[in-house]
């Protein structure tokens, strides 16, 4: 299948159009923006992601994801010219029909312009369970840490839904930074 996502906060975007080969391995490009004191970093990968590992129990579901990918790089925040780039990440949840958690770690490099690194972590409740044609509804708090953009780490309570093969979420920061996310399965 496709996937198209794209996720976003005054501090970053990440926008990515993946295919899927086999139930383990995608691959597809990827593009991230990151912002400090209105000035941008930009890297543009082609990716790959492969599920590593993933648990299926009787209620309930866990899975461990590692990427990688090259590109180039573009930063106004180190004022130096486009390079080559790297990432490397990976990504862990488990969840039940009520009870969600995520980790996420990604790191980026260009060396001759910059390395930014970026932890996530999520913990979310459904108030009711709710069929796969149905609306699912989430309520989430999430906490985020980019050292190399922002010095504090970043607090958003979010609402997560999910329709089918849509899910888009909507949340503002205890900064009053709004985040708005949206991701489509072809």
């Amino acid at each position: 299948g496709i996937v198209v996502s794209s996720s976003n906060m005054s501090s970053y975007s990440d926008n990515q159009l993946m295919y899927s080969w086999s139930n383990k391995w995608s691959s597809g490009l990827n593009h991230w923006r990151f912002t400090k004191d209105e000035s941008n970093t930009e890297f543009a990968f082609v990716k790959l992601n492969h599920l590593l590992y993933r648990y299926n129990g009787e209620n309930s579901q866990g899975n461990f994801y590692i990427h990688g990918g090259a590109g180039v790089a573009d930063s106004e925040i180190e004022r130096r010219q486009t390079n080559d780039a790297y990432m490397a990440g990976f990504e862990a949840d488990w969840e039940t029909r009520t009870l969600y958690t995520s980790l996420k770690h990604y790191y980026f490099t260009s060396p001759k312009v910059t390395d930014i690194s970026m932890t996530q972590a999520r913990i979310g409740f459904s108030p009711f369970e709710s069929g796969f044609d149905q609306l699912q509804s989430w309520f989430m708090l999430q906490a985020m840490y980019m050292p190399d953009v922002e010095a504090e780490l970043v607090i958003t309570p979010l609402l997560r839904f999910f329709y089918k093969n849509v899910l888009w979420e909507v949340g503002s920061s205890t900064r009053a930074e709004w985040m708005i996310n949206i991701m489509v399965h072809y």
